[in-house]
C-alpha cells in the first residue's frame, strides 16, 4: 500500500493501535518513526515495538518476533519518512484522460499519471516513468480483465494512442505516461493512493461513494446506510459480537 505521509500513518497506527494485515510492513513504518521523529535509540525503539505487539496483536510471543524486530531496527535509520502532503492532477492531464472513450481505460491511465506525478515527486530526475506492478495498477484501478493477457493488450492500446510508452529494454516492465505536465491549474489534490479508480469516478460524477467513517478509505456506496467500507464494517461487526459475548457471560456466571 502506498502511504504518502508515512509520519501520519506511524501516528495513527499508534493512536489505533492497528497492527493491520501485514505486522512487518508496520513494524518497520514504526521503527522507522521512532527512530527518526521521536529520536529513540536501538533498545528503545526495540522496546516500544515490542510493547505495541503486546498490546495489539492477538497471541504475541516476543521471542518468534525477536529477529524480525531487531533487523527492522537495524535498517530504520537508512529509508527516510516519506511525508507528502498530496499529489496534485491539473486540469490538463484530466482534458486527456476525458478523450479516451472508454471507462475502463481512462481509470487505468488515472492510477498511471498518479503513480507517474508521484515518483516525480520522489525523484527530480523521473521523467513520468513507474515501476508500479501491472498486477498492482489494474487492482487499484478497479479494473478487471477475462484473461490475464488483456491486460497487455489494454496496455498496447493506450500506447497505441500515444498516451503511455514502454522501455525499450526486454526485461523491463516499467511503463512512462506522457502527458505528465509539471505546472497547471490543479484540479484535484489525490491524499490516498488505496482506490484511485473511485477516486477518478467519484471526480468525474460516475457513481456513488463515500469515505469509511473509520479508515477514510472511498468506497461505492450501495445504500444509505452505509457508512463504513466492507474491511472496517467486518471488524465493526466482529467488535460488537465480542462485546455481547462479553455481557452476556458476565451476566451469566
Amino acid at each position: 500500500m502506498v502511504v504518502l505521509n508515512e509520519t501520519k500513518e506511524a501516528e495513527r497506527l499508534i493512536s489505533e493501535g492497528e497492527v493491520g494485515n501485514k505486522p512487518t510492513s508496520t513494524l518497520f513504518l514504526l521503527s522507522r518513526y521512532y527512530r527518526q521523529k521521536v529520536n529513540l535509540n536501538k533498545q528503545d525503539t526495540i522496546c516500544k515495538l515490542n510493547d505495541f505487539m503486546g498490546k495489539h496483536y492477538k497471541n504475541y510471543n516476543a521471542a518468534l518476533w525477536e529477529d524480525v524486530i531487531e533487523n527492522t531496527v537495524n535498517k530504520a535509520h537508512k529509508y527516510p519518512l516519506r511525508e507528502i502532503e498530496c499529489i496534485e492532477i491539473f486540469q490538463s492531464e484530466l482534458d486527456t484522460i476525458s478523450r479516451v472513450n472508454t471507462t475502463k481505460y481512462r481509470k487505468l491511465l488515472f492510477v498511471m499519471l498518479c503513480f507517474a506525478k508521484l515518483y516525480n515527486t520522489l525523484s527530480e530526475t523521473n521523467n513520468g516513468w513507474i515501476n508500479t506492478d501491472i498486477k498492482e495498477i489494474y487492482k487499484i484501478s478497479r479494473v478487471h480483465v477475462k484473461h490475464r493477457n488483456d491486460k497487455f493488450l489494454y496496455l498496447n492500446d493506450l500506447e497505441q494512442l500515444g498516451l503511455i510508452s514502454f522501455s525499450n529494454k526486454n526485461d523491463n516492465l516499467n511503463l512512462k505516461v506522457n502527458f505528465v505536465n509539471k505546472t497547471g491549474e490543479t484540479a484535484l489534490k489525490i491524499t490516498d493512493f488505496r482506490e484511485l479508480g473511485y477516486e477518478y469516478l467519484n471526480f468525474v460524477g460516475e457513481g456513488k461513494f463515500e469515505r469509511c467513517k473509520r479508515c477514510g478509505k472511498l468506497f461505492k456506496k450501495n445504500s444509505n446506510n452505509m457508512n463504513y467500507c466492507n474491511e472496517c464494517q467486518k471488524e465493526i461487526t466482529k467488535e460488537k459480537t465480542r462485546i455481547r459475548v462479553k455481557k452476556y457471560r458476565e451476566n451469566n456466571m
